[in-house]
């Protein structure tokens, strides 16, 4: 199937083409983080890691994202509609800073 584009739409194209190379293509290709579950994370960073959880607790906590309760002051319904949260670690290339990312 051949698509007719205008002159004006097939540079428009080519524009974004060219601005999600740039904003994606580095000299060594495409980067990717390798995230790490927060025992893993903790493990392999160590103290280093505490921090980055830290941070990003007060900040979903600060924002009234959600409540923490224990399990055990919950009833039975309530359990049955809490949410699960994981908390990640990666560690930015370029800027050789430990991140955490609840999720």
């Amino acid at each position: 199937m051949k698509a007719d584009y205008e002159e004006y739409d097939a540079i428009m194209i080519a524009h974004c083409m060219m601005q999600i190379k740039a904003k994606f293509d580095t000299d060594k290709g495409l980067n990717f983080i390798q995230q790490y579950h927060i025992n893993q994370g903790l493990k392999k960073f160590g103290d280093d890691g505490k921090d980055p959880v830290d941070k990003e607790l007060r900040q979903m906590l600060l924002r009234d994202c959600f409540t923490p309760k224990f399990v055990k002051d919950m009833t039975a319904s309530e359990q049955k509609k809490a949410q699960s949260a994981m908390m990640f670690l990666a560690e930015k290339q370029f800027e050789k800073m430990i991140k955490g990312r609840l999720v």
